[in-house]
């Protein structure tokens, strides 16, 4: 998709609590009467017609599983406080639910315009961007993504002594990429991190436990497609193959990664692996499958945490390079791309990037605007200007660069652009850069100790 939605005549003269556009229409959301002071919500979907082509009603936190999009808190705190509206709205179907919500051109994307009453307009995407879940796991087959929402305080059993509390994890399923079940939640010891494995693990089983109500279309595929998870997320020793987290050495961070093997040496189980990090475009081990790194078993553990790609918490840098992947917020031209350079703006970082999509020419675009997908690993200026030079990405003044162990800004000079000051920079994580504990690690020779680097 590119470009904006449309916006209809009916839409801006509505006035529902919540109101996105689709590229083929519209959705309003309002809150409904229901029985017994349920939270109810009916969601009408406008095509051609003035008449809805289809109505579909459900409660306030599983409402997303019927509509197959995920709904934010901030939408899900709209339609809490609005009002509930008595009107009759008789509907013309012309599509069923499962044919609306199959249709990619009647689900909100990242550039849809959303309305919720009282507030100024903004974007499905920048909306979704400011309600991640607490943890996301998607299975190896990439059918079935599990989000844990939020965790609360709740009562899980009662005692002599009083209530014991515990977290109730609020979570979300998708299937094939769209929400068969929301508002599903379970409740777990305090002590349970509710990002952790462990959680994960105790979403799953209650996913796949029976319960004795009616079933969608779509949640009972859900449910025959999970049917295999409890196993895969079960507790149990390193294995080949599976993923592992790595304990560092002291003082120094650790790793997650790739199980090749485990094997027994004079009485001592080591655990053969290879980090995440080296398929980052960059790391010296990238072009070199084979590399691997031998640790004593007592220091790996089997991880469900996904790849890390060093782009969060402590492993991002302050900010991409070449190379990088970003995903956009919001804007409708493209779905995102690879960086090609950076700038410092007064008003923040700007990228130049690539988009993915076929023939567009490189753009900017503010780094507030992007989600970091995948970082870099370069460990120093040379090899980057290098890489860059081989992609005929030339340097322009103005950007700057940043390594694992070089950061500098590029600069005018009479004979071509150069690079100012060189900075160092301390990454020590041997995972991200193996030189800091193999100093004979063949790589480029250091740039020359000057202020200024010429281009090679």
């Amino acid at each position: 998709m590119s470009g904006a939605d449309p916006i209809p005549l009916g839409y801006t003269r509505d006035t529902s609590p919540v109101r996105f556009t689709v590229p083929g229409g519209w959705w309003r959301l309002r809150r409904t009467l229901a029985p017994l002071g349920q939270q109810r919500v009916t969601a009408d979907l406008f095509t051609t017609m003035r008449a809805p082509a289809v109505q579909i009603e459900a409660g306030l936190e599983e409402i997303d599983g019927h509509l197959g999009f995920p709904l934010d808190a901030r939408t899900r705190a709209r339609l809490r406080r609005a009002e509930p509206d008595p009107a009759f709205v008789a509907s013309y179907p012309t599509l069923t639910p499962a044919q609306a919500t199959r249709r990619a051109d009647l689900r909100p994307w990242r550039a849809s315009r959303v309305d919720l009453a009282g507030s100024p307009a903004t974007t499905y995407g920048r909306l979704q961007h400011a309600d991640p879940p607490l943890r996301s796991w998607m299975d190896p087959a990439g059918e079935i993504q599990v989000e844990i929402m939020s965790a609360d305080a709740a009562t899980i059993a009662s005692s002599p002594s009083g209530d014991l509390l515990g977290l109730r994890l609020s979570y979300r399923v998708r299937h094939d990429g769209l929400v068969a079940f929301s508002g599903q939640a379970v409740t777990v010891p305090p002590h349970i991190d509710p990002s952790s494995d462990a959680a994960l693990r105790a979403v799953i089983t209650d996913l796949v436990t029976p319960r004795p109500v009616a079933l969608t279309d779509r949640q009972r595929a859900a449910l025959e497609a999970s049917w295999y998870l409890p196993d895969l997320v079960a507790e149990g020793p390193v294995r080949e193959g599976g993923r592992v987290a790595i304990q560092g050495p002291p003082g120094l961070p650790g790793a997650t990664g790739a199980v090749r093997m485990v094997v027994s040496t004079q009485g001592q189980e080591i655990c053969v692996w290879r980090p995440d990090f080296a398929e980052l475009p960059g790391h010296p081990w990238r072009s070199h499958p084979e590399r691997v790194i031998a640790t004593p078993a007592e220091r790996a553990s089997p991880t469900l945490a996904a790849k890390d790609l060093a782009v969060e918490s402590p492993t991002a840098p302050s900010h991409l390079v070449y190379g990088a992947w970003i995903t956009t917020i919001d804007d409708p031209a493209s779905q995102g791309g690879t960086v090609l350079r950076a700038y410092p703006h007064a008003h923040g970082l700007i990228y130049e990037f690539q988009p993915l999509e076929a023939d567009a020419a490189p753009r900017e675009i503010a780094a507030r605007d992007v989600v970091p997908v995948r970082g870099t690993a370069w460990p120093d200026l040379r090899t980057l200007i290098h890489a860059r030079m081989a992609a005929h990405v030339e340097l322009i003044p103005g950007e700057h660069l940043l390594t694992l162990r070089e950061a500098a800004t590029v600069i005018h000079h009479p004979t071509g652009p150069i690079l100012s000051a060189v900075t160092p920079v301390e990454t020590p994580d041997p995972a991200l850069d193996p030189g800091l504990l193999s100093p004979t690690e063949p790589g480029p020779d250091p740039p020359p100790p000057s202020a200024a680097l010429p281009l090679p």
